[in-house]
């Protein structure tokens, strides 16, 4: 059943681009293409190896479609250290949280506490974990992942759109070392294309705006400032999946 229907959606993606690139076509120029030898069968032939590249892309991404539109997005989101595809868990009833509300749930939570293995327990399962724990306790959550300059790996981290400051980045990305009892590592991110991926402790901000980030990470006396890793090449935020 799942086959057949992602047939049907190949053959109604297939329908939907060759009649929008067929009708691109003049009688003129479908002329010249007959002068020039292109057969049907040649045509027929560019088509099955057209529609075999779309049925690889169809099991790579998920398409969403109505009659006049087509937009898709990756089927599976990102892969765990485990390898095993990243599953959100959606609350229907999640509600966006004030800041103070946020942040009393990420001082509950105990995601940043779990020690970080690359092969165990990375920056995906933080992100996965944090975001269906936020969704159980009544809060909104998105996973959100972000490409670097001159990085080959990206970075996963969540985002909430509280309703008195607005879009709030957190990465909860634990230590490789065991945390004291009063460490934390849950951290407000700040983000903005083409700049640096600042990270600064929940305990030491009350703004997302980037601009806080911006006008202090020079300054070597504050504390509670991570070290950036690169900068922002793209950020994709994650809300229903």
């Amino acid at each position: 059943m799942e086959l057949s229907h992602q047939l049907l959606k190949i053959l109604y993606i297939a329908k939907y681009i060759y009649s929008n690139v067929h009708s691109s076509f003049s009688e003129k120029q479908m002329k010249s293409l007959a002068k020039r030898n292109i057969t049907y069968r040649k045509l027929a032939g560019i088509s099955l190896i057209f529609l075999i590249i779309l049925a690889y892309i169809n099991f790579v991404f998920a398409f969403e479609y109505d009659e006049n539109s087509i937009s898709m997005k990756p089927r599976v989101l990102s892969y765990k250290a485990s390898g095993e595809p990243v599953e959100l868990i959606n609350n229907k009833s999640a509600q966006d949280p004030t800041w103070d509300e946020l942040m009393a749930f990420l001082k509950e939570d105990d995601t940043d506490r779990i020690l970080y293995q690359s092969n165990v327990f990375d920056c995906v399962d933080y992100a996965e974990r944090l975001h269906n724990n936020a969704e159980q306790a009544g809060i909104r959550a998105a996973y959100v992942s972000i490409d670097f300059y001159d990085l080959e790996k990206g970075h996963a981290i969540n985002a909430f759109q509280t309703s008195d400051k607005g879009l709030t980045f957190i990465d909860c990305t634990g230590s490789q070392s065991a945390l004291g009892e009063l460490d934390s590592y849950d951290k407000v991110a700040y983000i903005e294309e083409g700049k640096e991926y600042g990270i600064v402790s929940i305990y030491y901000t009350e703004t997302p705006d980037y601009q806080f980030y911006e006008l202090r990470k020079d300054n070597p006396r504050l504390r509670g400032f991570f070290k950036s890793v690169g900068v922002v090449k793209s950020a994709q935020v994650y809300w229903e999946y």
